[in-house]
C-alpha cells in the first residue's frame, strides 16, 4: 500500500490517505502544490510498499525541495 501525509511545520500529520493502486498515490501526491496553510513550510511524504519514501517540502517564500 501507498500512503501520503502532508504535515505544517514540522507538526504531526494533519491529513493522510492510504491507495492500493500506484497511479492513484502518485497522481495525489502531484496535487500538491504549495505551503497551504502552514506558516512556514509543509512536508508532503509519500511512502511505498518496498519501504522507500519521497519527500516535497513548500516553503512560504516559494521555494520547493524534493527529497528521494
Amino acid at each position: 500500500m501507498y500512503k501520503i501525509t502532508s504535515a505544517y511545520d514540522g507538526q504531526a500529520p494533519h491529513w493522510e490517505q492510504t491507495y492500493e493502486n500506484e497511479f492513484g498515490a502518485w497522481e495525489n501526491f502531484f496535487l500538491f502544490t504549495d505551503c497551504g496553510l502552514a506558516n512556514e513550510y509543509r512536508t508532503v511524504n509519500i511512502s511505498t510498499p518496498t519501504g522507500k519514501m519521497y519527500t516535497k517540502i513548500f516553503y512560504r517564500n516559494g521555494e520547493v525541495k524534493v527529497i528521494a
